[in-house]
């Protein structure tokens, strides 16, 4: 069995701090050493207190995103050792059944039964069972620690920007197109796909966005109404989105939608004359947005 780099944390965000910790275990390759990522089934919160903050990224996108980077997930029930000693957890765990090598983590990381223990407890007991302990450097956004606290804020804002900048990507989501009302293609002229978000995930600031959306590799301007479309009479919340430029079959596939910035909160209009005229408006303004975003990332 290879001996680990391992990264700790709950890497509920998958932001900058995140992505620090990983590379900083992907350092360790050098030294002949796996980098992996402690991967739990449930977060802790949601096994301690019953309930947890909402998901900023799925299981499934977190798995493939490390991945991609080149770390081995591990997982971990975190039932088991909940109620584990710092010792224990150490010893037993890091040191006994994954044969970790090395352990990294960012300065803020709890663990041991009630998390009383720190990082300096963490670097104390590691180097008492012969484990190298890193502690990963935080990452600053305006002068602050990036955290997925402040990105829930910034979301619930409708603060793109901010929010796509401490994640170090476009906040997206691939959910199941389900068949809508048509109404969209039907009374507007304007097709779009329905996703529902699972009840853990994030809720959005209800409102337009400016967005992209990937069908088959290639990536097209879009525009996403998060919310219940108070003009046709909605009552469910869901993303609802025009993709511009393609018109084909997406129901029952995941498509992959990434908002760029928050355009106008939802609002009732007089009649769907009037709703399409500003849907005209808003995919105006989400090419421009497409535009200046992906030439930038060219230039």
């Amino acid at each position: 069995m290879s001996k680990l780099a391992l990264a700790l944390g709950t890497f509920d965000g998958l932001h900058r701090g995140h992505i620090n910790v990983l590379n900083t275990a992907k350092s360790f390759e050098k030294d002949g050493l796996l980098p992996a990522m402690l991967f739990f089934d449930a977060h802790p919160q949601k096994v301690i207190r019953g309930s947890s903050p909402p998901l900023l990224i799925t299981a499934e996108d977190k798995e493939k995103y490390v991945r991609d980077m080149g770390i081995t997930p591990v997982f971990i029930n975190f039932s088991q050792i909940k109620d584990l000693s710092a010792e224990e957890f150490v010893r037993g765990v890091l040191k006994e059944k994954l044969n970790c090598g090395a352990v990294i983590s960012g300065g803020n990381f709890r663990f041991g039964k009630g998390g009383a223990a720190n990082s300096k407890i963490l670097w104390t007991l590691c180097e008492k069972y012969g484990i190298i302990y890193k502690q990963a450097q935080s990452v600053l956004y305006k002068g602050e620690m990036i955290s997925a606290t402040r990105i829930r804020a910034a979301l619930a804002e409708g603060d793109i920007e901010s929010a796509n900048a401490m994640l170090g990507r476009n906040f997206s989501y691939d959910f199941l197109v389900v068949e809508g009302n048509k109404i969209g293609k039907k009374y507007l002229g304007f097709p779009t796909i329905n996703q529902h978000f699972p009840p853990d995930f994030i809720n959005l600031r209800h409102g337009v966005y400016a967005s992209q959306s990937i069908v088959d590799s290639k990536t097209y301007p879009s525009v996403t109404n998060f919310g219940c479309h108070p003009t046709i009479g909605g009552d469910a919340v869901l993303s609802e989105t025009c993709i511009l430029g393609f018109d084909g079959n997406l129901y029952y596939r995941k498509i992959k939608v990434e908002l760029l910035s928050f355009l106008r909160d939802e609002k009732k209009f007089a009649s769907k004359e009037e709703l399409k005229a500003q849907i005209d408006k808003d995919s105006k303004s989400a090419v421009e947005i497409f535009s200046s975003k992906n030439n930038f990332m060219k230039e």
